[in-house]
Protein backbone atom coordinates (compact mmCIF):
# COMPACT_ATOMS: atom_id res chain seq x y z
CA UNK A 1 0.00 0.00 0.00
CA UNK A 2 2.69 2.40 1.24
CA UNK A 3 4.66 1.91 -2.16
CA UNK A 4 1.12 2.30 -4.21
CA UNK A 5 0.73 5.82 -3.10
CA UNK A 6 4.51 7.03 -3.13
CA UNK A 7 4.64 5.51 -6.85
CA UNK A 8 1.61 8.17 -8.00
CA UNK A 9 3.94 11.15 -7.19
CA UNK A 10 7.30 12.10 -9.15
CA UNK A 11 9.06 13.56 -6.90
CA UNK A 12 12.36 11.70 -6.93
CA UNK A 13 12.11 11.18 -2.72
CA UNK A 14 8.75 9.50 -3.34
CA UNK A 15 10.39 7.06 -6.64
CA UNK A 16 13.53 6.46 -3.73
CA UNK A 17 11.26 5.66 -1.25
CA UNK A 18 9.08 3.42 -3.18
CA UNK A 19 12.07 1.61 -4.70
CA UNK A 20 12.95 0.76 -0.97
CA UNK A 21 9.72 -0.38 -0.53
CA UNK A 22 10.01 -2.81 -3.42
CA UNK A 23 13.43 -3.50 -2.61
CA UNK A 24 12.10 -4.89 1.27
CA UNK A 25 9.21 -6.88 -0.43
CA UNK A 26 11.48 -8.41 -2.72
CA UNK A 27 14.24 -9.48 0.38
CA UNK A 28 10.92 -10.69 2.69
CA UNK A 29 9.99 -13.16 -0.82
CA UNK A 30 13.46 -14.38 -0.56
CA UNK A 31 14.31 -15.07 2.94
CA UNK A 32 10.80 -16.96 3.05
CA UNK A 33 12.70 -18.66 0.53
CA UNK A 34 15.54 -19.78 2.83
CA UNK A 35 13.20 -20.46 5.50
CA UNK A 36 11.29 -23.16 3.26
CA UNK A 37 14.91 -24.10 1.62
CA UNK A 38 17.18 -23.75 4.08
CA UNK A 39 18.50 -27.57 3.83
CA UNK A 40 20.12 -27.02 0.29
CA UNK A 41 22.18 -24.08 1.01
CA UNK A 42 25.59 -24.04 2.91
CA UNK A 43 25.57 -21.11 6.01
CA UNK A 44 26.76 -18.64 4.27
CA UNK A 45 24.40 -18.62 1.26
CA UNK A 46 21.43 -18.76 4.67
CA UNK A 47 23.24 -16.08 5.96
CA UNK A 48 23.29 -14.27 2.92
CA UNK A 49 21.11 -10.57 2.83
CA UNK A 50 21.64 -9.67 -1.21
CA UNK A 51 17.72 -10.76 -2.67
CA UNK A 52 19.28 -11.41 -5.64
CA UNK A 53 22.45 -13.59 -4.75
CA UNK A 54 19.71 -15.85 -2.31
CA UNK A 55 17.18 -16.53 -5.29
CA UNK A 56 19.52 -17.18 -7.96
CA UNK A 57 21.90 -19.28 -5.45
CA UNK A 58 18.66 -21.42 -4.93
CA UNK A 59 17.73 -21.87 -8.59
CA UNK A 60 21.44 -23.94 -8.80
CA UNK A 61 20.20 -25.85 -5.84
CA UNK A 62 16.56 -26.12 -5.83
CA UNK A 63 13.66 -27.45 -8.14
CA UNK A 64 10.87 -25.35 -6.29
CA UNK A 65 11.31 -22.25 -4.44
CA UNK A 66 9.96 -19.67 -5.74
CA UNK A 67 6.11 -18.25 -5.49
CA UNK A 68 4.28 -20.28 -7.90
CA UNK A 69 0.88 -18.30 -9.17
CA UNK A 70 -1.93 -20.85 -9.00
CA UNK A 71 -5.71 -21.57 -7.01
CA UNK A 72 -5.64 -24.94 -5.09
CA UNK A 73 -9.51 -26.17 -5.64
CA UNK A 74 -10.28 -27.95 -1.84
CA UNK A 75 -11.71 -30.87 -1.99
CA UNK A 76 -15.30 -31.70 -1.06
CA UNK A 77 -14.81 -34.44 1.37
CA UNK A 78 -12.02 -35.02 3.93
CA UNK A 79 -10.88 -37.97 1.96
CA UNK A 80 -11.00 -36.42 -1.40
CA UNK A 81 -7.96 -34.26 -2.80
CA UNK A 82 -7.11 -30.80 -3.75
CA UNK A 83 -6.25 -30.15 -7.62
CA UNK A 84 -3.86 -27.45 -8.43
CA UNK A 85 -4.26 -24.74 -11.36
CA UNK A 86 -1.28 -22.91 -12.41
CA UNK A 87 -2.23 -19.54 -13.19
CA UNK A 88 1.58 -18.90 -14.70
CA UNK A 89 3.80 -16.09 -14.80
CA UNK A 90 2.48 -14.14 -17.72
CA UNK A 91 1.22 -11.34 -15.22
CA UNK A 92 3.52 -12.45 -12.11
CA UNK A 93 6.66 -11.55 -11.07
CA UNK A 94 8.58 -13.99 -12.47
CA UNK A 95 12.58 -15.32 -11.05
CA UNK A 96 14.44 -13.14 -14.12
CA UNK A 97 12.10 -10.06 -13.40
CA UNK A 98 13.03 -10.69 -9.62
CA UNK A 99 16.74 -9.99 -10.01
CA UNK A 100 16.59 -7.47 -12.52
CA UNK A 101 14.13 -5.78 -10.18
CA UNK A 102 16.35 -5.81 -7.06
CA UNK A 103 19.58 -4.92 -9.13
CA UNK A 104 17.19 -1.61 -10.80
CA UNK A 105 15.55 -1.03 -6.76
CA UNK A 106 19.54 -0.62 -5.84
CA UNK A 107 20.61 1.63 -8.53
CA UNK A 108 17.88 4.40 -7.41
CA UNK A 109 18.78 3.80 -3.92
CA UNK A 110 22.77 4.30 -3.86
CA UNK A 111 24.33 7.38 -4.45
CA UNK A 112 24.67 7.96 -8.57
CA UNK A 113 28.08 8.01 -9.47
CA UNK A 114 29.48 10.64 -11.28
CA UNK A 115 31.04 9.26 -14.34
CA UNK A 116 28.52 6.32 -14.91
CA UNK A 117 25.61 7.23 -16.79
CA UNK A 118 22.52 8.54 -14.97
CA UNK A 119 19.35 6.00 -14.29
CA UNK A 120 16.52 6.70 -16.58
CA UNK A 121 14.07 7.84 -14.10
CA UNK A 122 11.47 7.52 -16.23
CA UNK A 123 12.36 3.62 -16.82
CA UNK A 124 12.50 3.33 -12.98
CA UNK A 125 8.95 4.92 -12.76
CA UNK A 126 6.90 2.66 -15.20
CA UNK A 127 9.24 -0.83 -13.82
CA UNK A 128 8.49 0.19 -10.32
CA UNK A 129 4.81 0.61 -11.05
CA UNK A 130 5.07 -2.77 -13.39
CA UNK A 131 6.63 -4.53 -10.42
CA UNK A 132 4.19 -3.60 -7.96
CA UNK A 133 1.40 -4.79 -9.93
CA UNK A 134 3.03 -7.97 -11.01
CA UNK A 135 4.25 -8.69 -7.57
CA UNK A 136 0.22 -8.03 -6.61
CA UNK A 137 -0.61 -10.73 -8.91
CA UNK A 138 2.44 -13.13 -8.05
CA UNK A 139 1.39 -12.94 -4.00
CA UNK A 140 -2.40 -12.85 -4.52
CA UNK A 141 -2.96 -16.71 -5.19
CA UNK A 142 0.79 -18.89 -5.03
CA UNK A 143 1.81 -22.38 -3.99
CA UNK A 144 4.99 -23.50 -2.80
CA UNK A 145 6.66 -26.54 -3.00
CA UNK A 146 7.98 -27.52 0.84
CA UNK A 147 10.01 -30.53 1.27
CA UNK A 148 9.21 -32.17 4.78
CA UNK A 149 11.62 -35.26 5.07
CA UNK A 150 13.37 -37.37 2.93
CA UNK A 151 10.38 -38.44 -0.08
CA UNK A 152 7.82 -36.31 1.45
CA UNK A 153 6.37 -33.16 0.06
CA UNK A 154 3.89 -30.75 0.73
CA UNK A 155 2.20 -27.39 -0.81
CA UNK A 156 1.68 -24.25 0.95
CA UNK A 157 -1.07 -22.49 -0.46
CA UNK A 158 -1.32 -18.71 0.54
CA UNK A 159 -3.81 -16.46 -0.43
CA UNK A 160 -3.92 -12.82 0.07
CA UNK A 161 -6.38 -10.03 -0.75
CA UNK A 162 -4.74 -6.63 -1.47
CA UNK A 163 -7.87 -4.75 -2.16
CA UNK A 164 -7.40 -2.68 0.74
CA UNK A 165 -11.61 -2.38 1.84
CA UNK A 166 -14.11 -3.09 4.23
CA UNK A 167 -14.63 -6.31 2.47
CA UNK A 168 -11.06 -7.07 2.36
CA UNK A 169 -10.31 -10.73 3.06
CA UNK A 170 -8.07 -12.11 5.35
CA UNK A 171 -4.86 -13.82 4.16
CA UNK A 172 -4.95 -17.52 4.62
CA UNK A 173 -1.97 -19.78 4.37
CA UNK A 174 -3.22 -23.44 4.23
CA UNK A 175 -1.27 -26.48 4.03
CA UNK A 176 -1.76 -29.68 1.99
CA UNK A 177 0.36 -33.20 2.37
CA UNK A 178 0.76 -34.53 -1.02
CA UNK A 179 1.47 -38.06 -2.35
CA UNK A 180 4.66 -36.86 -3.64
CA UNK A 181 7.77 -38.46 -3.55
CA UNK A 182 10.72 -36.45 -5.64
CA UNK A 183 11.20 -32.87 -7.02
CA UNK A 184 10.81 -34.16 -10.23
CA UNK A 185 6.77 -34.36 -9.40
CA UNK A 186 6.57 -31.63 -8.11
CA UNK A 187 7.63 -29.86 -10.80
CA UNK A 188 5.43 -31.76 -13.65
CA UNK A 189 2.40 -31.27 -10.86
CA UNK A 190 3.25 -26.90 -10.42
CA UNK A 191 3.99 -26.79 -14.96
CA UNK A 192 1.00 -29.23 -16.12
CA UNK A 193 -1.69 -28.62 -13.34
CA UNK A 194 -2.29 -31.97 -12.70
CA UNK A 195 -4.85 -32.95 -9.97
CA UNK A 196 -5.26 -35.79 -7.38
CA UNK A 197 -1.97 -35.06 -5.97
CA UNK A 198 -2.63 -34.06 -2.41
CA UNK A 199 -4.07 -35.84 0.12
Amino acid sequence: MSAELLSDDRNYVFIESTSLQLRKILELIAYLSILANGDKLNSKERGDYHAKNIIENLAKKATLFYPFPSHIIPPEESSGEPILIPIGYANALSQSEFSAMYQLCGNILHSQHPLKCDVDIENVITKNKQTLRKLKQLLSYHTVGIKKEEDKYTFLHVEIDFSNSENTRASTIREYNSRIFSERQLLDIFQHGLGAVCS
